[in-house]
This record gives C-alpha cells, sequence and structure tokens, in this order.
C-alpha cells in the first residue's frame, strides 16, 4: 500500500472525517485527495575551499525531518448545467474541523501514528487552527482545510565530498 493510501485510512478513523467525501475519495479525483505541501531539507551543507584549494563539504543530516500534508474538509462538485459550480452538503463545520485538529492531537499524544514505513516522531495540525479555502455567500457556506505535520527520524547518512580542482 502506499503512502497515501495509508493515509487516507488512518485519517478515516477520525470520526468527523470518516464519512467526509474529500477523505474517502479515490486519489484520480484531483480536489479531493490528501495533498502534499512540502517537506523539510534532510541535510545541511558545510563547504569550504581548504588552504590548497581543495573543496571540501561535509553533508549533516537533520535528525528528523517532515512532511506537510493538506486535508480539504469539504468536497465540490460541478453540475452538469449552464449554471457555475454548485457546493453540495458536505462540507465540515468550524467546530468539527476543530474537532479533526483535536483528533490529531490526541493521537499525537498516544503515539498513534500512521504506518509509512518511517519511524514517526510526531503528527500534529500546522497551524494549529483550520484555514479558510473558499467562501460562498450565497449559501452561507465557508470550506475549510488544515495541513497536517508528519515528522519522522531522518535517515540520511553523513558524508564528506573532496574535490581538487
Amino acid at each position: 500500500m502506499d503512502k497515501y493510501a495509508v493515509l487516507f485510512n488512518y485519517f478515516r478513523q477520525c470520526p468527523y472525517l470518516k464519512n467526509l467525501m474529500s477523505i474517502a475519495a479515490e486519489s484520480n479525483k484531483g480536489n479531493t485527495v490528501i495533498l502534499p505541501q512540502g517537506a523539510s531539507p534532510a541535510v545541511q551543507y558545510q563547504e569550504q575551499f581548504d588552504v590548497n584549494g581543495y573543496y571540501n563539504c561535509t553533508i549533516e543530516p537533520y535528525p528528523s525531518v517532515y512532511e506537510d500534508f493538506q486535508i480539504n474538509c469539504y468536497e465540490w462538485y460541478d453540475v452538469n448545467d449552464t449554471n457555475p459550480p454548485q457546493f453540495n452538503e458536505n462540507v465540515l463545520t468550524y467546530e468539527q474541523v476543530c474537532g479533526v485538529c483535536d483528533w490529531i492531537k490526541e493521537q499525537n499524544e498516544k503515539g498513534n501514528f500512521p504506518d509509512i514505513g518511517e519511524m514517526i516522531v510526531s503528527i500534529e495540525t500546522n497551524p494549529f487552527v483550520p484555514q479558510i479555502r473558499y467562501v460562498d455567500s450565497d449559501t452561507n457556506t465557508v470550506g475549510y482545510f488544515i495541513t497536517v505535520r508528519l515528522r519522522y527520524v531522518n535517515r540520511t547518512q553523513r558524508k564528506t565530498v573532496e574535490y581538487e580542482f
């Protein structure tokens, strides 16, 4: 099972997300997947030229690295007519999205992490409050998203590179 399938299954354990189409959707529906949002650098570089003109670079890994994933807390679809896109009823309220954040915090405190093949250190929402993705003033609907950060042990090895010009 790939990392995204594991994350889908993990987040569907949350009572607020288990029936939400954005989590239950197939990964080929572009707006409804768990989207990767970025990752931390894995290493830092200490570079220098010595007195003889040799280039020396020490590559030191950070102890841990992280990946961020965005979760949309709504589902939208286009109706099959000439009207503009319509939002369906499958939208979490602010309180429900806060409940998702609380659930993630609880899983972190329990050490209940998804099995993505890495030694996970923590899982948390970043920032700790829901963010607004859209506002539909016609229906008084607000769509929220959260960003989830997975931090895990960095397995990158330290190494030195030397080069003579």
